[in-house]
C-alpha cells in the first residue's frame, strides 16, 4: 500500500462462555472485532483464544457477519486442558490473515460451555487526505461470499454456480472453503465469468471428513501470494461435484481507486 496510508491499530476482544453446536452462525455467537466504517477495511493480523476456566474437548467457530448473514470461516479444536497454580489454562494464538471490508464483523462461538476469551489483533487503514499524492493508488478491502450445495458435475460453466463476487476492477486475495457438513470424496470447482460464458479457473479436491463436536469439517484456503487482478465486471463463481453438501464460499479482495487521468 502506498506510504501515505495510515493504519490505525485495533484490537477486538469478547468473551463466549455458552455452549452452541450450530455452525450455521445461529444461537449464541460473539462479535469479536468489526471493522471500522469509516476506513478503508480492515486486516485481521492474527486470533488468540484463551481459556479461562477448565476445559473440555471441543471446538471455537469462527464466523465472518456481513450485517445480516453469519457464514462459517474456520473451526479450532479445543483440548481437554486442567489448569492449576503452576500448568496454564488452554490458549493458541495463529494467524488469520484476512481483510475484512468496513462495517463486516468477526465473530466466535464455543461448542462446549466453557470461557474463553477471543482477542483480534487487526488493523484499520485510511489515506491522509492532506498529504496523499494525486497519483496514489488507494485499496479497498471487499469481501464476496456464497453457499453452494446444489450437485453440478459440468467443467464447462453449465449447471447451477453461485457467485461469489464481483469485480469492479481488483486484486484477489485469498479464496476460503468451508462445509458445514459432512463431506464425501468430491471436487470444488471454481469459474471465471467474463460476462457471457464461465471458464474453469480451478479444481479443489473436497476430502471425505466426519465433522463432530470435536473434529472440523473440511475447509480448504487458496491464497494468491502476489494477488490476482481481476478485470472488471468479471465474476468468480463455485460449483460443488456432490449434491447437499453445504459450503460457504469466501473471497477476500482489494478494490483500487486511482486519480482522473486525461
Amino acid at each position: 500500500m502506498a506510504a501515505e496510508t495510515q493504519y490505525i491499530a485495533n484490537t477486538g476482544i469478547v468473551t463466549i462462555s455458552t455452549g452452541n453446536t450450530a455452525i450455521d452462525g445461529s444461537g449464541a455467537v460473539g462479535t469479536v472485532f468489526t471493522a471500522n466504517a469509516s476506513y478503508k477495511g480492515a486486516l485481521i493480523k492474527t486470533v488468540t483464544i484463551k481459556a479461562t476456566t477448565d476445559t473440555a474437548q471441543g471446538m471455537v467457530r469462527l464466523f465472518i457477519y456481513d450485517g445480516s448473514v453469519t457464514k462459517l470461516i474456520k473451526e479450532v479444536e479445543v483440548p481437554a486442558v486442567i489448569k492449576s497454580a503452576t500448568s496454564p489454562s488452554y490458549g493458541i494464538t495463529f494467524p488469520l490473515n484476512i481483510i475484512l471490508k468496513a462495517g463486516w464483523s468477526l465473530k466466535a462461538s464455543t461448542e462446549v460451555s466453557n470461557s474463553f476469551n477471543v482477542i483480534a489483533e487487526a488493523q484499520d487503514w485510511a489515506y491522509n487526505v492532506d498529504f496523499v499524492l494525486s497519483d496514489t493508488t488507494k485499496y479497498t478491502a471487499n469481501n464476496g461470499a456464497v453457499s453452494i450445495s446444489t450437485a453440478n458435475s459440468a467443467l464447462d460453466g453449465s449447471g447451477t454456480l453461485g457467485t461469489v463476487m464481483t469485480s469492479s476492477g481488483c486484486n484477489l486475495v485469498s479464496v476460503t472453503i468451508k462445509a458445514t457438513v459432512n463431506t464425501t470424496a468430491g471436487m470444488i470447482r471454481l469459474f471465471l465469468y467474463n460476462g457471457t460464458s464461465s471458464f474453469l479457473f480451478m479444481e479443489i479436491p473436497v476430502i471425505a471428513t466426519i465433522k463432530s463436536a470435536i473434529s472440523p469439517s473440511f475447509y480448504h484456503k487458496i491464497v494468491f501470494e502476489n494477488f490476482y487482478a481481476l478485470k472488471s465486471s468479471w465474476q468468480l463463481r463455485a460449483s460443488t461435484q456432490v449434491g447437499g453438501e453445504n459450503f460457504n464460499i469466501i473471497s477476500e479482495f482489494l478494490d483500487l481507486s486511482y486519480p482522473t487521468w486525461g
